[in-house]
């Protein structure tokens, strides 16, 4: 459960074992999510300050067991990669301070589901490190569920109103960390959220537009990442309106059912 990366056989991308641990983490989310469904929005910001410690514990534990296995690359344990940011978000989430709530929850609610659950399809550097019950793999698909998990329940309880400024503040807070992720990765020749290079990436043509121009390629990763934002809130807007045209259609039908039985009352009174 503990041991250095390469002492097992590791997971393997889609590999039987994979695909199980897939399955198990989105029937758990789901499962999680109907039991949870009727929690309301002050339950899920104190679940959120309860999440804030423990994950950062759990994080600062896979930091301490790194260094101590003697594993000095910054890649492998520095959290800065941009589903990292989730630890930041919580934290700023938890605040009593309105902004800093509005930016934590704009990256929960705007990059929560998408980013946790492409990870838990294709985690990219664990599952190709450890066995599946390495410490490092299950903190990882735990991670990436609670992160799907935190997404979709600040929308089952309406603890957040995604708008343009939800955007702003969501681009505003990965811009920074984005920005720490290419200083770090300039000093110390690494690759904070993939930004250098598509290493570990399982997508041929990242790794052409990389050969091309690595310049380009990094301006690609950060343009994609705040696109993000823009296509949920795109999403959570025609949901919305979708929703509102047909409680609409059914509050326009419920009227004339009303006007009928009034109708007919009159008739035979």
């Amino acid at each position: 459960m503990f041991s250095r990366p390469g002492t097992y056989t590791p997971v393997g991308l889609f590999s039987i074992t994979h695909i199980i641990s897939i399955i198990m983490c989105f029937v758990l989310i789901a499962l999680v999510v109907i039991l949870t469904r009727k929690m309301k929005s002050d339950i899920y910001f104190k679940l959120i300050k309860i999440l804030a410690p423990i994950i950062t514990a759990l994080e600062l534990f896979k930091i301490c067991w790194s260094l101590i296995m003697g594993v000095r690359n910054l890649d492998s344990w520095l959290p800065l990669y941009f589903c990292s940011l989730f630890i930041y978000s919580l934290w700023f989430s938890a605040s009593k301070n309105d902004k800093l709530k509005q930016i934590g929850m704009s990256y929960i609610s705007l990059a929560g589901i998408i980013c946790g659950a492409v990870f838990i399809i294709s985690p990219s550097t664990s599952f190709r490190l450890y066995p599946i019950y390495h410490f490092q793999c299950i903190y990882s698909m735990i991670y990436h569920s609670i992160m799907v998990y935190c997404g979709i329940m600040c929308y089952v309880t309406n603890s957040v109103k995604i708008n343009f400024k939800s955007v702003v503040n969501y681009i505003i807070f990965c811009a920074i960390f984005m920005t720490l992720a290419i200083i770090v990765n300039l000093i110390f020749d690494t690759n904070m959220m993939f930004l250098s290079d598509p290493y570990f990436i399982p997508l041929h043509f990242l790794a052409t537009i990389y050969e091309f121009s690595h310049i380009l390629y990094t301006a690609l990763m950060v343009i994609a990442h705040m696109l993000i934002g823009f296509i949920v809130w795109g999403i959570y807007a025609l949901i919305v309106k979708i929703k509102h045209r047909f409680v609409k259609s059914e509050s326009i039908d419920n009227s004339d059912s009303i006007l009928k039985d009034d109708e007919y009352i009159e008739k035979h009174t």
